[in-house]
């Protein structure tokens, strides 16, 4: 007997409420490192870059070893998503006992994710990033006491059959093996970004865009600016500014900045 069959309670509608954005939270959180970027319809943050990026900083400029450790936070956020959607699931169709320990397995993981994270801001040095991540944690441990305090008694007992470990094991072990696979295409197919010059195109006189990536840092600078007199002998730099953020690419983690010159005398 499905939930649906019965009148929703005050208590029902916000336990189904606490599951189901933690549900779509995760479910997006995923498909943003699918993605990896912006696209048609959706514009993410660029995980790829950022955390090849975060590590480069501290010295590691090994792509894999970002990889890798995007590959672990994935990993942690497929298992939350699975189940805290087994959870949902069980849930709609008045299995309480079986959602709540679902749900019990799903905060574990996010509480893991959101330290895992805090950590890594810490070490990046990332004071935004370990604010919205420590919130998290505490609205992750917020959301597992009120969804208990909202449960009717006598259901206090957690456990998962074999059948329902597995399931949810091979549903998030295939999860993380395709964003895994989404993460070494995109160090294949991307990661020259870092280094790769950039073309400058004229958008008036003596006036030239470059449309700078997220991942491209001092190195592409450097060679664009090199690029550029290389290309343009007869010019003389005189500025290099970029726009306001209002006016910038309407895509994730870009900038555009523009050259102006004059003819050398």
């Amino acid at each position: 007997m499905s939930l649906t069959e019965n009148k929703f309670s005050t208590n029902s509608i916000i336990r189904f409420s606490i599951l189901a954005y933690w549900s779509i939270f995760w479910l997006f959180n995923v498909i943003d490192k699918l993605i990896g970027g912006s696209m048609f319809l959706w514009v993410g943050r660029d995980r790829f870059a950022q955390f090849q990026k975060f590590f480069a900083s501290t010295g590691l400029d090994s792509p894999l070893i970002a990889d890798a450790a995007l590959i672990v936070a994935a990993a942690l956020e497929v298992f939350a998503f699975v189940f805290f959607s087994g959870a949902l699931i069980h849930f709609l169709w008045k299995r309480t006992s079986d959602a709540r320990s679902w749900f019990f397995v799903g905060i574990i993981f996010t509480l893991i994710t959101f330290t895992v994270f805090s950590i890594g801001d810490h070490i990046f040095g990332d004071r935004f990033e370990l604010l919205e991540h420590t919130l998290f944690w505490f609205i992750t441990l917020c959301s597992w006491l009120i969804f208990n305090k909202l449960e009717v008694k006598g259901e206090n007992n957690l456990h998962l059959s074999t059948g329902q470990k597995l399931s949810a094991t091979i549903i998030a072990l295939f999860l993380v093996c395709t964003t895994s696979l989404s993460i070494f295409n995109y160090n294949e197919n991307f990661f020259h970004r870092r280094t790769s010059v950039l073309e400058s195109v004229e958008v008036g006189k003596n006036l030239y865009k470059v449309s700078f990536p997220f991942l491209g840092g001092s190195k592409v600078f450097e060679g664009t600016i090199a690029k550029f007199k290389l290309e343009h002998p007869a010019k003389r730099i005189i500025q290099i500014y970029t726009v306001p953020t209002p006016l910038k690419l309407k895509k994730a983690d870009s900038l555009i900045f523009y050259i102006v010159t004059e003819e050398k005398e």
